[in-house]
């Protein structure tokens, strides 16, 4: 039997309900014929990497504020995902009724669908949303009138694509068109634009996500090691001293010399900085640095700061890595977009000016807590990491190192394995998904 007779016969058991469709991937999987239904990778698809979104894309996200939801409302990658569908059929009109699965692609994404799936995720609670997506497309309407940015659009009367000019959206309504394609119109059937499409950058500027509140301080990142570090550690570095100090996350007075302390070295060249720009990773100027301005981590920054034609520092708590490579990251940013993103400093630069007890006395970032030489197990992480003896399991790796901590270094303070578990896991992670 050839591979295509093969998967031939699996739609047909799953079309006449003998085997359900995720039963048929599993056996198509098992005969070595790959899953018959398809979603592609997010990397395949990454919609903060278009330059345009469509305004169903631009309401999920002022909607959901998430990525995901994005690329699920992007017509390429639905176009990439075939799913399983359960229904009812026969053979002719006097066939008997069958029952079972069929192979689909998914449906043409529009705003109607949009606010279906929308009302379905406040019911049952399955996706946080931050508004509505009749407040959010009223939301984007706003926007678009007052002039924030501007959308464009083919013209129904002369078929070329134009700027849609700010006061014609005090009349525009949007449309669902032939084919399932959304449109605005003056009118139900009035005159407008089809397939406009929206600046994704100033989109996410103006509807951006949340700064994550911590409670406390996230765990201390220790400058130690070669390479670089994300810039919010520095500064967390210093305004802790170096773990020492436990102070509110949203104080500001507290964050407000310690950045002053690391851009002005950053703006005198004494610290290395590199960024996510276009995207390939190079030097930031330094002189961008001088005078610049902070929206601090952990505080919400005012909105003329938003509105500046300037450049300006916008700083998120580093959580870890997944969540910093999603976009709560450093940037120098300003009304229009982001500039650079992904802010990194060199850790050596930074060691050297900010020791704090780096050498013997590495605090864990807990006030009070006692030296635990978070510097030597970190550095003995990377070596496992780069002679491949490492483990598989974050836990393990914490005994081991705490193991590793009494026989060769009998001297220094030793943590708990819960401890060094807490304080390596970001690290223990990209060393996993990235090994050198």
């Amino acid at each position: 039997m050839t591979p295509q007779d093969q998967r031939d016969q699996l739609f047909e058991r799953a079309q006449y309900g003998e085997i359900t469709g995720d039963e048929a991937d599993a056996e198509a999987v098992s005969l070595g014929l790959g899953s018959l239904s398809h979603t592609p990778a997010h990397e395949e698809y990454r919609p903060e990497a278009e330059s345009r979104w469509t305004i169903t894309m631009a309401v999920a996200w002022i909607s959901y504020l998430d990525l995901d939801e994005v690329r699920n409302w992007w017509e390429p990658y639905l176009k990439a995902c075939t799913h399983w569908i359960w229904r009812r059929w026969r053979v002719g009109p006097d066939g008997a009724v069958q029952e079972g699965w069929f192979l689909e692609g998914r449906s043409r994404p529009t705003l109607a669908l949009l606010s279906i799936r929308s009302a379905y995720d406040r019911v049952a609670g399955v996706r946080e949303q931050q508004m509505t997506v009749e407040d959010a497309r009223q939301a984007l309407w706003i926007a678009l009138r007052e002039g924030f940015f501007v959308a464009s659009g083919i013209d129904f009367e002369t078929e070329h694509r134009v700027e849609i000019p700010a006061l014609d959206w005090n009349e525009l309504v949007p449309v669902q068109g032939k084919g399932e394609v959304d449109e605005v119109r003056r009118g139900l059937l009035g005159s407008g634009y089809r397939d406009v499409l929206l600046p994704a950058k100033a989109i996410q500027f103006f509807w951006r996500k949340p700064k994550e509140k911590h409670d406390p301080l996230p765990p201390v990142m220790p400058p130690v090691g070669d390479g670089y570090m994300p810039l919010y550690c520095a500064a967390q570095w210093i305004a802790t001293e170096g773990g020492a100090v436990d102070f509110d996350p949203a104080d500001t007075t507290r964050w407000q010399p310690a950045f002053d302390q690391l851009l002005g070295a950053i703006a005198s060249e004494k610290i290395r900085v590199v960024g996510l720009r276009s995207g390939a990773r190079e030097p930031v100027p330094s002189f961008h640095f001088a005078g610049c301005v902070v929206d601090y981590p952990h505080a919400e920054g005012s909105i003329d700061m938003m509105l500046s034609e300037s450049i300006y520092l916008r700083s998120y708590p580093y959580v870890d890595e997944e969540h910093w490579r999603k976009g709560f990251d450093d940037a120098l940013t300003s009304r229009q977009k982001d500039h650079w993103t992904q802010l990194m400093v060199e850790r050596g630069d930074v060691r050297q000016r900010w020791p704090f007890a780096v050498g013997e006395a590495t605090k864990t970032g807990a006030p009070g807590r006692p030296a635990l030489s978070m510097h030597l197990i970190l550095d003995e992480l990377e070596r496992r990491a780069d002679n491949g003896t490492m483990k598989i399991k974050v836990g393990e790796e914490s005994v081991e190192l705490v193991a590793w901590l009494r026989d060769k270094h009998p001297q220094s303070p030793r943590p708990k394995p819960k401890t060094v578990e807490n304080q390596i896991r970001d690290r223990f992670r990209t060393l996993q998904a990235h090994p050198k």
